[in-house]
């Protein structure tokens, strides 16, 4: 699962955010722009809930997630259109 916020007021660097939730760990990953490149930084979280919990301390409420499909095989997951 993969899904995307962006923030209503930029935050330090942050202006975007998603969430990565592997078979293993879930990611957030921290964006500095709203085209789609490469995060800046990004966390590792044990479960969603925890990742979740961090974005929004940011501002992100439940309504403000877009959902996008996993990335492909072979590709970065923190890539939003990984074609």
């Amino acid at each position: 699962m993969r899904k995307y916020a962006i923030l209503e007021e930029k935050i330090d660097d942050i202006c975007k955010v998603m969430i990565y939730e592997s078979p293993d760990e879930t990611y957030v990953f921290l964006y500095n722009t709203l085209q789609d490149t490469g995060c800046f930084a990004d966390m590792c979280f044990e479960v969603l809930e925890e990742a979740e919990e961090y974005c929004e301390k940011l501002g992100i409420n439940n309504e403000d997630w877009l959902f996008i499909d996993d990335p492909l095989d072979g590709c970065q997951e923190d890539i939003i259109n990984s074609k």
